[in-house]
Formats: structure tokens, C-alpha cells, sequence
């Protein structure tokens, strides 16, 4: 994670526990790992934080931002863990 991201997650809120969960999988929105259903709450909160970040910005700059790559892969893995049987 370079250290702008870094700043820009930390200015969003995230805890230095959020930041090293990021760092796990190299901050690729492609890798955002699926959520137990215990971490379901963690998610939430770290998109949350996501989409409150780049909430200043269109929706295009958004899709292009680190941050709203992340915050709608979290969002995609908390659909899919709240309903696994619905078909893609």
C-alpha cells in the first residue's frame, strides 16, 4: 500500500488493525477476501468508511478511486455472504 492510500484510509477513519486487513491482500479489489459471519459488522464499517472518503466525488472518479474499488468489492462480498444461494 503506498503511503497516499495509506493516509487517505487513515483520514477515513480505519484503525491500524482495518489498515493491516487491507495490506493482507495488497489493497487489489479483486482479492477483498469473503467475510465469516462474525466479520459481516468489520465490512460494513470499512465500507462504510470507503464510501464516506469519496463521497465528494462523481460517481466515475469514484469507480476509478483505490478507495471505491475497495469499498464495492466489500460491498459485493457482504451481498454474497448475506444471500450465497442467489445466482450471479
Amino acid at each position: 500500500m503506498d503511503a497516499q492510500l495509506r493516509e487517505r484510509l487513515e483520514l477515513a477513519g480505519l484503525s491500524k488493525a482495518d489498515l493491516a486487513w487491507f495490506e493482507s491482500f495488497g489493497c487489489d479489489d479483486a482479492r477483498v477476501p469473503s467475510p465469516r459471519p462474525e466479520e459481516l459488522a468489520d465490512y460494513s464499517r470499512r465500507e462504510a468508511a470507503l464510501n464516506a472518503s469519496v463521497a465528494a466525488l462523481t460517481y466515475a472518479e469514484r469507480g476509478e478511486s483505490p478507495e471505491g474499488r475497495l469499498a464495492a468489492a466489500i460491498g459485493a462480498r457482504i451481498a454474497d455472504a448475506r444471500d450465497p444461494d442467489e445466482d450471479e
